[in-house]
């Protein structure tokens, strides 16, 4: 019989591994903003230290887990990949509450500057885009279900039992992040993962109120749904139309296909 701690051990990772890729996303993006220069390459640094943080996140947590760290891979795989129907809410929930603390802690390292920054305007606290993403209904939904879709037709392919960059996941996984997000948005309005969004923005809600939910027309959503619509998109596109299985894998190796 498994013990306690091996039973836990996938959730504890998920919740780790989200914490990393949180801590290190968010502490980027707080940094641009409490900034006091603005640089055109912010989205670009932005990108890369979302990157890295999937690629720290990956590390901690694939060989326990499987390193989801994102409740839409935990969906398609669900649904493409034979990962038990059981374990997706705790997944889920592990993933969010990771994404929450990891807010927690870019907070604490980051609360001087962040009250510094002034809000002069009506609506929504400035200071809340060190943690949630923000845009425009529609414009932002297509940018998420369509990242997603090359995001985690990538994490398909590259987890692939018969694809050589297995062994280099964590690495290739953060690459195809920051280029979903460097070719399509900005992580200041791109997601990718429904807990990087919505853990964060509980706990901004907290600080700035439940107005960051009821932002940009209740925005919140978008972040969540786009993110699943395009990893069952991209999950499908791998397994139904450029996997092939294994023993037509093993003839091509062997010159017999």
């Amino acid at each position: 019989m498994p013990s306690l701690r091996n039973v836990a051990a996938p959730y504890w990772g998920e919740f780790i591994g989200t914490l990393v890729l949180t801590v290190v996303g968010l502490g980027a993006t707080a940094q641009i903003l409490t900034s006091s220069s603005v640089h055109k390459t912010e989205a670009i640094s932005s990108s890369v230290a979302w990157g890295a943080g999937v690629t720290l996140g990956t590390w901690v947590t694939e060989h326990v887990s499987g390193g989801h760290i994102n409740p839409a891979i935990s969906l398609a795989r669900l649904v493409f990949s034979g990962f038990s129907p059981r374990k997706l809410a705790g997944y889920v929930a592990a993933q969010t509450l990771g994404a929450f603390a990891g807010a927690f802690l870019v907070w604490l390292n980051f609360s001087a500057s962040l009250a510094d920054i002034k809000h002069l305007d009506p609506g929504l606290h400035p200071a809340t885009g060190a943690f949630i993403t923000s845009n425009h209904v529609w414009p932002g939904l297509i940018n998420e279900i369509t990242a997603s879709f090359v995001f985690v037709l990538a994490v398909f392919a590259i987890s692939d039992q018969t694809n050589q960059a297995k062994n280099i996941a964590p690495l290739a996984l953060g690459l195809a992040f920051t280029a979903a997000s460097l070719a399509l948005s900005s992580p200041l309005q791109l997601a990718l993962n429904p807990a990087r969004d919505f853990g964060p923005r509980v706990f901004a809600a907290f600080l700035y109120g439940l107005d960051v939910f009821a932002d940009h027309s209740f925005y919140f959503w978008v972040p969540i749904v786009g993110p699943i619509i395009g990893a069952i998109l991209g999950g499908f596109v791998y397994e139904w139309l450029v996997k092939r299985d294994a023993e037509y894998h093993h003839q091509l190796e062997e010159g017999h296909a």
